[in-house]
């Protein structure tokens, strides 16, 4: 028998089975709805950030009007002077934002546990509440919003489960196995072409999913590379399933026995390795790492109020060697006024000895769940995706990068600046605005 009429007896008895076009139908429902929910998440990051871009705008606009009235502030709060370095500068809007991927539907990833855009101030860090909100998948999920990568990687392989485990061993049950023999002259050939009608089936299924989301967001210009590595992904994926069912059909002995060692693998890749593995990480590298952010923000920041305004200065020269050529620099006493608008330099040198520690603690912690690939296929699949698709820990990694060297810049600035004494006209707060944009 050709195992083209083996697909097509196959697809017969496929579409005859009531509970397996069911299931096959509501994977496909849901991975519609988890799509619709990316896509959803999606738009609100985009209408977002315009409208972080807008009031941007907008607050620069007003106080450029606030030059051309020869204003020094808001009526309501005299005490602003955006004639100096270190008001102009705060009222500077400053923002750090992560862009989301046009591929962002087809696996949210991490990208409800983090922030995607930060207003950058003075006393920022890239440890601020906003940054670090966490939400796990399992409460994604409880509040609707499936993932497709989640639907993929763990739910698809129980579908396959569901689609093949009577392959063979219903024949075994009925006693019809050495007859399936007798008339296509090799048993193994005859499973592995119903195996790939189911395969093909679901192949086609994700792929479709991948291009079509691809087409809608107009990602293929962009993004092409990525939607061809997603594609090979999930293939490699599919078929590495197919196998390992393929074997546990040809050695199994009836449905029944199928369908337990089958589910018995399934919990064994998708839950019980994945679970080990992130349970031993979190027992050798504990999440224990905020306190020391916690101690600099608390405890050592208030003991840096208490100091000098000479020992400050000093610290600011440690940390910027060129403020010694500045104005105040070469000062013999120091200003308490210009310390005292500077002195978050100070904290931000602190905050980012302790953040390298939290990140160094993170990157072993990775490493550990890295070098678990070799058996832990299930992860390997998981991170990569998200990887492809910028919605994984790396990616909010660089995205944090980004907003240190934003609170950097805005700093180094405003230290440079006060330091100088210099004064703040129209012009020199546009140029604030280019630099800090």
């Amino acid at each position: 028998m050709k195992a083209l009429n083996i697909c097509l007896y196959e697809f017969k008895h496929f579409y005859r089975n009531k509970p397996k076009v069911l299931a096959y139908f509501l994977f496909v429902l849901a991975c519609f709805y988890a799509l619709y929910s990316g896509k959803n998440l999606q738009k609100k990051q985009q209408e977002t950030i315009v409208s972080i871009e807008l009031k941007q705008q907008e607050a620069k606009t007003k106080i450029l009007s606030w030059f051309d009235k020869g204003e020094k502030g808001p009526e309501d709060r005299p005490w602003i002077d955006v004639t100096i370095p270190f008001w102009a500068i705060w009222y500077t809007p400053t923002y750090a934002i992560k862009q989301p991927t046009a591929l962002l539907p087809l696996g949210i990833g991490q990208t409800e546990q983090y922030g995607y855009y930060k207003q950058v101030t003075n006393w920022s860090s890239t440890y601020d509440n906003d940054m670090v909100e966490e939400l796990s998948n399992p409460e994604r999920l409880l509040n609707g919003n499936i993932d497709f990568s989640f639907l993929l990687i763990f739910l698809l392989p129980m579908l396959l489960i569901i689609l093949t485990y009577d392959i063979y061993g219903l024949e075994q049950d009925l006693n019809f196995d050495k007859l399936v023999h007798v008339q296509t002259g090799s048993t193994q050939k005859w499973i592995m072409a119903r195996l790939n009608f189911y395969t093909m089936l679901l192949l086609f299924t994700v792929v479709l999913f991948i291009v079509t989301t691809a087409v809608m967001n107009d990602a293929f210009e962009g993004h092409f590379s990525q939607i061809i590595s997603l594609i090979l992904l999930s293939t490699v994926y599919i078929i590495f399933w197919a196998v390992t069912f393929y074997f546990i059909i040809t050695k199994s002995k009836g449905s029944s026995a199928q369908a337990f060692l089958m589910i018995s693998v399934w919990l064994l890749l998708c839950v019980l390795i994945p679970g080990g593995v992130h349970q031993l990480a979190s027992i050798k590298y504990p999440a224990n790492y905020m306190t020391e952010y916690l101690d600099v923000n608390r405890k050592e920041a208030y003991a840096i109020f208490k100091l000098s305004p000479d020992t400050l200065a000093i610290r600011l020269k440690t940390i910027y060697p060129d403020l010694t050529k500045t104005k105040h620099g070469q000062d013999s006493i120091a200003d308490e006024g210009i310390i005292n608008n500077t002195m978050s330099a100070i904290i931000n040198q602190m905050n980012k000895v302790a953040i390298d520690k939290i990140e160094l603690q993170n990157e072993m912690k990775n490493k550990f769940i890295v070098s678990s690939y070799w058996y832990n296929p299930v992860s390997f699949t998981q991170n990569k995706w998200n990887s492809l698709l910028a919605t994984d820990y790396n990616a909010y990694k660089v995205y944090r990068d980004n907003v240190q060297k934003a609170i950097d810049k805005k700093i180094q600035l405003l230290v440079f600046e006060c330091w100088d004494k210099k004064k703040v006209n129209k012009d020199t707060y546009e140029n604030y605005s280019r630099i800090l944009r």
